[in-house]
């Protein structure tokens, strides 16, 4: 998984430097997380979490666990996922609050867009063996934000 921390740091100013280029700026900071469950608008449409899973495989070490969150319901674990609007998230496998930024942050994934959002936090209040519970707030715009509270399976593949 060496490969993985490599690409992130080669990739990391190669991105604030299209940003830069761009005009776009990056945010981060606490934001409040709401105590209701994960909920909020994913490519302008109403959104509202209802099963997610990580793979202990694909987060090998690695300080974080490599998340999908989805509005539907479906069986964590298995062969096939459901399609539609849902986010990746690195989740560190440590409890803790977390602000977002370059090398921790989620992706609104909303049919062929991925929108990366660097601008928010996540709050990991409990990791056991086969779950990991807490809460998140990110936003990327105004059509693209979430907050609420998460508790999602770890696969052992």
């Amino acid at each position: 998984m060496r490969f993985v921390t490599m690409n992130k740091l080669l990739l990391a100013p190669a991105l604030l430097l299209s940003l830069a280029a761009t005009g776009c700026t990056i945010e981060t900071g606490s934001m409040d997380i709401e105590p209701t469950p994960l909920a909020g608008m994913i490519g302008g449409q109403t959104w509202t979490f209802q099963a997610g899973h990580t793979s202990a495989f694909l987060s090998e070490g690695e300080d974080e666990f490599f998340a999908t969150l989805y509005p539907t319901t479906f069986t964590p674990c298995g062969f096939s996922e459901p399609s539609g609007p849902h986010l990746i998230v690195s989740i560190p496998k440590t409890p803790g609050d977390y602000d977002m930024d370059l090398g921790r942050n989620m992706t609104f994934v909303a049919g062929d867009r991925n929108l990366v959002s660097f601008d928010g936090r996540i709050v990991v209040d409990q990791v056991t063996p086969t779950r990991v519970i807490g809460g998140l707030a990110a936003t990327y715009d105004g059509s693209n934000e979430v907050s609420g509270t998460f508790d999602i399976t770890i696969c052992q593949d």
